[in-house]
């Protein structure tokens, strides 16, 4: 089976989560005639991340892809599943993000090397990131020198394709805040005070302070919006209650904690200005809002990092001059970078991920693999 083939047969397999088995069997039956020893690290009864290593030399080198892709949206032409060609053009669900990156890696690691990898292909990247986690707590990547992940770049960067490497990413975080009101009946607002009115004022407010964020030398600007805005009363009454879920991307060096104490004094300058008062000893508070997996904190690798400039060269010397590509919203790679793996991404040129008729670049895919080759050669004969 060639490159193309190989990724017309990834295509056709569905994988959207919660439901990548099927692609995480038939990966782990590619990395076992390759000579890969695998297993597989489970997040829940037939979801499971697919790890395999092979080598006896240096330090392990981890190669990721996520396996899962996103729901079907959109009018598609033709089937999702049914991998359909245009000149240099792959359609398909996964095609770009990122069935293309888990087949350069397989093709890659085709070289025999006694250079020690450890590939992993991960679920759960499109929800919440439980399959890295997962991989991350069982201790099987802790000793690897370098990640080398074959994400399609952001910020607009996938159009140039293997030429951008992804460096850094900002992080992310949710806040959740509880904006109190005053219940009435409804046919006597005057006694009341209604918390949607009040969350929606506060609203406004919070677009306000995108902007004033603060930046970063690397990363894009941290920004914020609101995602969820939920209120309800019993009966004929005034809505004593508001909740407003905060969506936060963060950039080095903040933490959900800091981006908390940032929001809780913003909400106390409000109060101090005389936008909001206290309704009956009651005011706005805010909490980091709970979910079951840690939230993904920004990262930067440096672009001196030996395997940085590696790859560079090689890229400049296959493609020409590489851009360092710096991602807008949060990925797996995340994880593994906060795990203390210098994270460097590099994948095909692509489209329309996320939304109907995915597609990828042939060409550029298969720009990928040799750049994965070269790569591979350098660091099996001379380390780095």
């Amino acid at each position: 089976m060639d490159a193309v083939e190989l990724l017309k047969k990834m295509i056709s397999i569905d994988s959207v989560f919660p439901n990548e088995h099927k692609l995480a069997e038939f990966l782990e039956n590619q990395l076992q005639e390759m000579g890969f020893h695998t297993q597989r690290i489970a997040i829940s009864e037939n979801r499971f991340n697919v790890v395999g290593e092979r080598g006896t030399t240096g330090r392990p080198i981890l190669f990721y892809g996520h396996m899962d892709t996103v729901p079907v949206y959109g009018q598609w032409q033709g089937s999702p599943f049914e991998p359909r060609e245009d000149g240099d053009l792959l359609y398909g669900l996964g095609a770009c993000d990122m069935k293309a990156g888990l087949a350069a890696i397989l093709f890659a690691c085709r070289q025999e090397t006694e250079r020690r990898i450890k590939v992993v292909f991960g679920v759960d990247e499109e929800n919440d990131s439980a399959g890295a986690h997962a991989v991350v707590n069982s201790g099987f990547v802790k000793d690897c020198e370098v990640g080398i992940c074959t994400e399609i770049a952001t910020s607009g960067n996938n159009a140039i394709g293997p030429r951008a490497i992804t460096l850094g990413r900002r992080g992310r975080c949710m806040l959740e805040i509880i904006v109190p009101g005053k219940s009435s009946h409804g046919a006597s607002l005057e006694h009341g005070v209604n918390a949607i009115t009040e969350a929606s004022k506060l609203a406004i407010e919070l677009e306000k302070m995108n902007g004033n964020l603060g930046s970063h030398e690397l990363l894009p600007a941290p920004t914020q919006f609101v995602r969820t805005f939920s209120s309800d009363s019993g009966s004929l009454s005034v809505p004593d209650i508001a909740i407003l879920n905060i969506d936060r991307h963060m950039v080095v060096p903040e933490t959900p904690e800091s981006i908390l104490e940032t929001m809780q004094n913003f909400i106390d300058g409000l109060y101090e200005r005389g936008i909001f008062t206290e309704i009956d000893g009651r005011r706005i508070t805010v909490r980091i809002k709970p979910r079951d997996v840690p939230y993904l904190m920004p990262y930067v690798t440096s672009s001196d990092n030996p395997h940085a400039v590696l790859i560079s060269d090689i890229v400049r010397t296959q493609l020409g001059e590489p851009v360092y590509n710096y991602g807008r919203s949060v990925a797996d790679e995340n994880i593994f970078s906060n795990a203390g793996i210098p994270m460097i991404s590099i994948g095909p040129k692509g489209g329309n991920e996320h939304s109907a008729n995915e597609w990828v670049s042939k060409s550029s895919y298969l720009q990928l693999i040799e750049v994965l080759k070269a790569y591979l050669a350098v660091v099996s004969k001379k380390g780095c």
